[in-house]
């Protein structure tokens, strides 16, 4: 069994054969729902731009997934080594402490992002009881931050387990 996250948490073991495949496949398939996210937004915005709605698409509407492309990028920055060191103390180097520090922040953006995408929604197009034509446009904006956190968490998973050929680069 292969410990992914800081707590106990753990998934079956993968055949050596499959790795690089599901690796691979799984890197593809978190692209792809990070771009279909973004589709679905900037479907939303021409939508808005071509509708004559009674809800204006302003830059409220933008934050949500720009917190959580910059949190899923600060998530999948962290390499999962540096959260299982455990030099307490006072002459460590506190590089566990930073990396979770940091990986927390990522989150917070990711939940935050998507907090604010589901508020948006409520206020903005629930509240006021737009018809359904210009609800898709609020709804697109909530589809797109779970779209870019489930990708986020399937690029951690994937890029995090046990992975035999890591990419290492060197500099002649």
């Amino acid at each position: 069994m292969t410990r992914v996250f800081i707590w106990n948490c753990q998934l079956p073991r993968v055949p050596s054969a499959w790795r690089e495949q599901l690796h691979d496949s799984g890197t593809y398939i978190s692209g792809a729902l990070f771009t279909l996210g973004w589709w679905f937004f900037i479907d939303g915005l021409v939508m808005a731009r071509t509708t004559d709605a009674s809800v204006k698409f302003g830059f409220e509407d933008w934050i949500p997934g720009l917190l959580c492309t910059l949190g899923m990028m600060i998530t999948n920055s962290i390499d999962l080594s540096l959260l299982r060191e455990d030099s307490f103390g006072y002459g460590g180097s506190g590089l566990a402490g930073k990396a979770k520090l940091t990986l927390f922040i990522g989150i917070a953006l990711i939940a935050g992002g998507l907090a604010g995408s589901v508020t948006i929604l409520t206020i903005k197009y629930l509240v006021p009881q737009v018809d359904a034509g210009v609800l898709y446009i609020g709804f697109s904006n909530v589809i797109q931050t779970v779209l870019i956190l489930l990708s986020s968490i399937m690029l951690w998973l994937v890029h995090n387990s046990d992975y035999d050929n890591q990419y290492n680069f060197v500099l002649n």
